[in-house]
């Protein structure tokens, strides 16, 4: 526990330490990186474990940085800095890597201006073989250790504490096909990541997910009886398992409550479905489960967010032209709309689904 002790420490001390960090580690940057998505982990098999894709790196630096990675390079073209970009001007997560024998430490910090801390990890080496590492956050901490044989990760062991609480240990198992390639990644009997299918194209996978999706949307409103006067649906999601998407019901009510308290600041509340009352996680069973981890996976290992964005706003365009089958009490200037969770898609799909009265709410929008 020694470590977990000693990163607690450090988290606390961060917020103060992130300027002369910063300025640190800046001037030993030799290169600069972009990339339309992460490109780098510690973790082993990161990007197969949370199923994304790595992202492309960019000839030059773009103009529009939106969503888009930032990366220093020190002499040795190890990563030193990495900044993950937000749909806000110039707002950034910025996290550090501090390299030193057998051990590296990493310090995420937030996007806001003013930069607090998020997590503080260290990862320990053998031989530049990873067999441990430790992460401590504001509520808790989390411990892997990480076993081999023939020299390729067999297992991961999780251990941790969240909100001072803790929490059963967790056990990753990994297997390999005949040529040393990942097969998959499991934890007990959930599967991870299993190594794609190529039997079924892309194109077929998306018309079985489209299918169900519609389906799945239209049963889920009919579902969660609101009494309450509603101006909007909000499906919501993150660019990391952008399916199933959250629903949001926003109500009369509280738009209103917020347009007295707030005027015209009231759009950053009545546009964030973490604001809303009444929000709902729609429930999969477990075919319809498998069937999203598969084509979340593909989607990312394919680098197709979009697609999947474009089949989200289809199914609202459909659910739109419907909605009167629906028993709602509706505002006059009901819509309904799908973003993801930090806003940042939502004038370009708002625009997409209502485009005969985008132009009233374009103001309104954030």
């Amino acid at each position: 526990m020694k470590y977990i002790e000693q990163l607690q420490e450090k988290l606390s001390n961060a917020q103060k330490d992130y300027q002369p960090m910063k300025k640190n580690i800046e001037t030993k940057v030799v290169k600069w990186l972009w990339a339309n998505f992460c490109i780098y982990a510690l973790e082993p098999f990161y990007f197969e474990e949370v199923r994304l894709h790595k992202g492309r790196i960019h000839k030059k630096e773009p103009s529009k940085k939106e969503y888009q990675y930032q990366y220093g390079l020190d002499v040795n073209n190890e990563i030193i800095i990495e900044r993950q970009f937000t749909g806000l001007e110039e707002q950034f997560y910025e996290t550090f890597y501090i390299r030193e024998n057998n051990k590296i430490e990493r310090y995420k910090y937030d996007y806001y201006y003013e930069k607090k801390i998020i997590t503080v990890s260290l990862f320990i080496y053998e031989n530049s073989i990873l067999i441990s590492s430790y992460r401590v956050f504001k509520d808790g901490w989390e411990i892997f250790t990480y076993l081999y044989e023939n020299g390729k990760l067999s297992s991961k062991l999780m251990q941790c504490i969240y909100q001072k609480k803790e929490e059963t240990d967790r056990f990753f198992s990994y297997s390999y096909d005949k040529i040393g390639l990942l097969q998959s990644i499991r934890e007990g009997e959930y599967v991870l990541y299993n190594k794609p299918d190529k039997k079924i194209t892309y194109t077929k996978l998306t018309e079985l997910v489209s299918e169900k999706l519609f389906v799945l949307l239209r049963q889920t409103i009919s579902n969660y009886k609101i009494d309450e006067k509603l101006y909007c649906i909000f499906f919501y999601y993150f660019h990391e398992d952008i399916l199933p998407p959250f629903i949001g019901f926003g109500t009369q009510s509280k738009r209103e409550e917020w347009q007295n308290e707030k005027g015209d600041e009231a759009k950053w509340k009545i546009w964030s479905p973490a604001d809303y009352s009444h929000s709902y996680k729609i429930q999969l069973d477990e075919e319809t489960q498998n069937l999203f981890n598969l084509y979340n996976q593909e989607t990312s290992l394919s680098n197709k967010e979009n697609s999947t964005i474009k089949m989200l706003v289809e199914c609202c365009k459909k659910l739109k032209e419907s909605i009167h089958e629906f028993d709602l009490n509706r505002t006059d200037d009901f819509v309904i709309i799908a973003s993801d969770y930090e806003q940042g898609d939502l004038k370009k799909n708002f625009k997409l689904i209502n485009p005969e009265i985008f132009d009233k709410f374009q103001n309104k929008l954030v």
